[in-house]
């Protein structure tokens, strides 16, 4: 891996064209028919080989969602006035991610979680400055770990799963990663669509 605070040019100017920028809207601004509204940072960090994303487990004392993995984020609280500005609070709560190291692109079609019902809305963006292998503070209250997956490591066509909740079919693709942790529901149709977009499919 290069050092924490090297921009690799090409890996950057790639992100951008596939996801664009700029489409950063209020809350105000977004329509939904879920339960709750929640954000995700979808964090790219260049790499020499291309980009690694970086994902979280969640405690598995946590009330909702325990042991489960995750990209950083949370629920939208009174102050937030964006899906980026919840994204970025939550990510630096559970990771110590500051804001100013992100490098914000746009933010993508809402999903829905599989068992709450809850809107999420990832914000894909660039992450420069920091080590995620060594150099993150986890929240040790809600986090249980981290791991950084490299974007060749894993396939736009993942095994599709169902699930069958409060009489509603839910199909959701599954992953599996090198150290065993699993990737499903909304958190698996999330990196299903960011896979598609980069390596030719469509989100």
């Amino acid at each position: 891996m290069t050092g924490a605070g090297k921009t690799i040019t090409g890996a950057d100017s790639v992100l951008r064209e596939k996801f664009g920028t700029g489409f950063l809207p209020s809350w105000e601004g977004l329509e939904t028919a879920g339960k709750g509204k929640s954000a995700v940072l979808v964090p790219f960090f260049p790499v020499e080989s291309g980009f690694r994303l970086l994902l979280l487990r969640r405690s598995p004392n946590l009330r909702h969602h325990a042991g489960e993995v995750c990209f950083p984020g949370g629920m939208r609280e009174p102050g937030d006035v964006s899906p980026l500005q919840t994204a970025l609070r939550e990510t630096e709560e559970e990771t110590a991610i500051r804001a100013e190291l992100v490098e914000p692109l746009s933010v993508l079609s809402v999903e829905y979680a599989v068992v709450s019902g809850v809107a999420v809305f990832p914000v894909a963006g660039i992450v420069r400055g920091i080590d995620p292998d060594r150099d993150l503070v986890l929240s040790s209250g809600e986090i249980q770990g981290s791991v950084t997956v490299p974007l060749e490591d894993l396939s736009p066509d993942p095994v599709i799963q169902t699930v069958v909740i409060d009489g509603k079919k839910h199909c959701y693709p599954e992953y599996f990663l090198s150290n065993g942790w699993r990737i499903w529901g909304v958190t698996g149709r999330i990196l299903y669509r960011v896979l598609r977009v980069l390596k030719g499919g469509n989100s």
